[in-house]
């Protein structure tokens, strides 16, 4: 029996033993005093700092450079398509629209609009015309569709509800709404708001990368399926707290500078 049990575990999964190579692409000088970056899915790179945001190429060449001062400090970029984006500023609780050369697109929407009072997280939907808002002061959870101007689903008291307590992210992947706490747990609900699954993740950030989500631990890249079971956790190629995933391509932020890496699983 103690063969059997033996030989049983050696065939059990081991997700700490994943080998894996890192591929270095690419590395980009970060401007000064940048608070904020992002970038799109064509690889260009945007970079916030003083009221003011840069766009570069992926190349690293300066394409379009705009003040911000009409909109404030902005919190978060979300790409909408090739052409479109909004920027959403926490302290102004406002989302305005740009190109993709930088210029304003339409006027800004202020959240008091939508009667929401302290909108703290935004999210893009893979639905056109379609954002994720998540409201502080109710503890609620909102689809809003910018170009009617109006909030299509709805929930609120999310912390008695589904037991989050301080929401940390919302993100949308694969037609599912991921949510997560200060704690890692994560909760999952369908295009309707309805809950549909949850689990508990050593991390409170993810992103998708392929079929995985992913996200930083404890200077480890942990990896998970959709549904939250382990897959691997693997040491990072540069010491980092920022990450972000785009396509195959994984971008992590030195002190100075956005270094591109290819991750390869063996």
């Amino acid at each position: 029996m103690m063969v059997f049990l033996f030989i049983l575990s050696m065939l059990q999964p081991q997700a700490h033993k994943q080998t894996h190579s890192w591929i270095k692409i690419d590395e980009k000088d970060i401007p000064s005093n940048t608070e904020n970056w992002a970038i799109d899915g064509l690889g260009n790179y945007y970079f916030c700092s003083n009221q003011e945001i840069i766009k570069t190429n992926s190349e690293g060449k300066k394409l379009y450079q705009m003040s911000l001062k009409k909109q404030g400090e902005i919190s978060k970029i979300v790409h909408i398509n090739a052409l479109k984006m909004l920027m959403f500023s926490e302290i102004q609780q406002q989302i305005c629209f740009f190109d993709n050369t930088l210029s304003n697109n339409g006027n800004c929407i202020q959240m008091e609009e939508l009667n929401l009072q302290n909108v703290k997280l935004i999210s893009n939907s893979n639905r056109p015309n379609l954002v994720w808002l998540y409201d502080e002061y109710n503890s609620g959870l909102y689809l809003y569709d910018y170009v009617n101007n109006k909030i299509i689903q709805s929930v609120s008291n999310m912390s008695s509800l589904v037991g989050l307590k301080d929401i940390y992210q919302i993100i949308e992947i694969e037609s599912t709404l991921y949510v997560s706490d200060e704690y890692g747990k994560m909760v999952l609900f369908d295009l309707f708001l309805n809950q549909t699954y949850s689990f508990q993740l050593p991390i409170k950030e993810i992103q998708q990368w392929g079929n995985h989500i992913v996200g930083i631990s404890d200077d480890k890249l942990c990896g998970f399926s959709l549904r939250g079971e382990e897959k691997f956790i693997l040491d990072l190629p540069i010491e980092s707290k920022e990450l972000v995933v785009v396509g195959e391509y994984y971008y992590f932020k030195s002190s100075n500078k956005i270094i591109k890496y290819q991750l390869k699983l063996n």
